[in-house]
């Protein structure tokens, strides 16, 4: 009952406590060779060897004395940028959701969603997400963090008394490689981790100017050189005045042993830089794993499979190549003690003088096993990833139809589905934490480039309060049919076949794109500003229509108004609704024609006055004029210019 929890010790000993779980982390995954296999996986990718020298740049000497020769051909990599390729092409389209459906909150999602692309397309997130990619798919698994930095963002103000710039402070994104994000080892893949240490490099003059009252403790601090090289697989220290170090991020989530979370940054087991409560909404750091390992916190990728074949092939071409350079040029056989002499002519053809004719020996000849095998092992890698050779854009010489060429290439699309969740759910996760974040934080106005209509781009200025509705970010990566320009052809066919696409700008971006943005826009908008048409009728207030709107589609939807049984009972709502109503019906039948078949509307005819004895009669004080003619009254709330444009009703003789 003494034993306290690591993430509640006092700031005296934290560091200490942090820095054992650094160690514990390092030794186990040293222990289980899981450290080996990451390095052999970054060797492979980038095409190292051992003395991580790029195997790809030459031909290099290996044996024991020098007398192979050996190459690299990278198909380790080219497999898994195809399987990239296939999870990241098509560019991911953010959508965020309310909690509730009101008019004010569709319009937050509605800037929430172009903030989303704004950090993606100027803030360079996308690069962040194509690494984290990289990541997943080399090493099984990747992180990133989503986090707050208020020395980022636009100058706000200054401090009187120290003069500091005052910034409005910005969200900021980074991604880490499994061995740099310490966590428990043990635990399972699918347990949700409370708290994760994550390393990362710094220059200790930045480090101290961000920590003056440290800055002495940081300048003097020298790195564990045994323990970086133990956990960095692709950097080691030579000079110990290397300015950049490693720094340590600890967050703790808010659970019933550490209440308020906890976060705090150090150098090692006698440096901790801050401490703090845990500052954002929930825990910064998610996850990106498409399969794991089974009772580990470790991923699993397809990778790990293929290693083993990379370096079969590896030293078979280097089998190939050591043959040919070593034996290419020809050798010649002669019996022993033959009389052989040799004259040129004209320092091009030799004349060989001798007792018996000489033999040369082929000592070039590679068995045709080897070059079998070696293409059954490429057939092996690409089976194992699931990229085949369609994918790789070399078909079998049997496919010669477009439907089995794409029948192929949609198998490894199929394949990597897997692995495309995995990224979709992290596209969600931090696009979420982005919104929560800058509900949080984003305290002062600030101005972002939001793309508007045309994709045309205009500042916005906006502040928390702008999304304070949106409660999560959901991402569309766009159907595989749209993944290939045939697919987007036969969509963009459909839409226009069905009078979905009436503009020929429309065509083209839904073939070069993919997206149905520019087809749903303007259907988007019409329903939005029905939407507050309704929450004004609801209150009883009074809606103007306008002639350019889709009368009949407001009809429809305003009709809903009546389904509720209390709007019903409330004079007022009904009044509102039915003038509203009635509106939208006289701009129907006096709206110039030519408008509304511009609008693909059909006008309605202009009722016909009843005639003869039916005809309504002037009022009893006023003088029958058969020269004389009344206005068709005009309805509740209707402009004078509109009432103006009412058809005259003659009167009867």
């Amino acid at each position: 009952m003494d034993r306290k929890y690591f993430a509640s010790a006092d700031p005296d000993t934290l560091a200490t406590e942090l820095w054992s779980k650094v160690t514990n982390y390092y030794e186990e995954v040293e222990r289980n060779q899981r450290l080996a296999l990451w390095r052999r996986a970054y060797r492979a990718y980038f095409g190292l060897n051992d003395r991580e020298q790029h195997q790809g740049l030459k031909i290099r000497s290996g044996g024991e004395q020098g007398e192979l020769s050996t190459m690299k051909a990278n198909h380790y990599r080219n497999l898994l940028m195809h399987l990239h390729v296939l999870a990241t092409q098509q560019r991911p389209s953010f959508e965020c959701r309310a909690v509730n459906t009101d008019y004010k909150s569709q319009i937050q999602t509605i800037l929430g969603t172009n903030l989303l692309e704004y950090y993606l397309r100027e803030k360079h997130f996308e690069d962040h997400y194509r690494l984290a990619m990289e990541y997943l798919l080399n090493y099984g698994e990747a992180y990133t963090e989503v986090g707050w930095d208020k020395k980022r963002g636009e100058e706000y103000g200054g401090d009187i008394d120290t003069g500091e710039i005052i910034k409005t402070g910005d969200v900021f994104m980074r991604v880490y490689a499994p061995h740099d994000v310490i966590r428990g080892a043990r635990s399972d893949a699918d347990t949700k981790q409370n708290w994760y240490i994550l390393r990362r490099w710094e220059n200790r003059f930045d480090l101290a100017a961000r920590f003056p009252d440290h800055a002495e403790k940081v300048m003097q601090h020298a790195a564990d050189y045994d323990q970086e090289e133990l956990s960095a697989f692709f950097r080691k220290y030579t000079d110990e005045d290397d300015d950049m170090i490693p720094v340590f991020q600890f967050y703790h989530e808010r659970t019933d042993a550490c209440p308020d979370g906890r976060e705090a940054v150090f150098l090692g087991s006698d440096c901790l830089l801050q401490n703090s409560e845990l500052s954002m909404a929930e825990l910064p750091v998610y996850k990106a794993m498409a399969y794991s390992q089974h009772g580990t916190s470790f991923g699993y990728t397809v990778a790990f499979d293929l290693l083993v074949v990379q370096e079969a092939i590896d030293n078979l071409y280097s089998t190939v190549l050591s043959n040919q350079l070593t034996f290419g040029v020809q050798n010649i056989w002669m019996k022993p003690g033959a009389n052989i002499t040799e004259s040129a002519l004209g320092g091009g053809l030799n004349i060989i003088e001798a007792a018996e004719k000489p033999e040369a020996l082929n000592l070039t000849h590679t068995p045709p096993e080897i070059f079998n095998f070696l293409k059954g092992l490429e057939s092996l890698g690409e089976m194992l990833s699931g990229v085949n050779s369609v994918a790789r854009g070399q078909p079998e010489a049997s496919l010669k139809s477009g439907a089995a060429l794409a029948l192929v290439a949609s198998q490894a699309v199929q394949f990597s589905n897997g692995i495309q969740a995995s990224y979709v759910r992290m596209l969600e996760d931090t696009g979420s934490a982005v919104i929560k974040t800058l509900q949080k934080r984003a305290t002062l106005p600030r101005t972002a480039a939001i793309v508007g209509k045309n994709n045309r781009s205009y500042m916005k200025e906006f502040s928390a309060a702008d999304i304070s509705s949106i409660s999560r970010v959901f991402v569309d990566v766009g159907n595989p049919v749209t993944r290939t320009v045939a697919g987007r052809i036969e969509l963009a066919n459909s839409l226009l076949q069905g009078q979905a696409i009436k503009r020929p700008e429309q065509y083209i971006q839904v073939i070069t794109t993919g997206r149905l943005d520019p087809v749903i826009d303007a259907e988007q908008q019409e329903n939005l500003q029905i939407q507050l048409e309704n929450e004004e009728l609801r209150q009883g207030n009074p809606v103007q229509a306008v002639a350019v709107d889709m009368h009949i589609q407001h009809i429809k939807d305003h009709k809903a108004i009546f389904a509720d049984p209390e709007a019903r009972k409330d004079p007022k709502v009904l009044g509102a609704a039915l003038d509203h109503i009635q509106e939208h019906i006289m701009l129907l039948k006096t709206t110039d024609p030519s408008l509304l078949n511009a609008l693909g509307q059909a006008p309605i005819a202009p009722d016909v006055p009843p005639q003869g004895a039916n005809a309504p009669q002037p009022p009893m004080n006023q003088p029958q004029d058969p020269n004389q003619s009344e206005q068709a009254p005009a309805p509740q709330g209707m402009p004078p210019d509109q009432a103006a444009m009412l058809p005259t009703i003659p009167q009867a003789v």
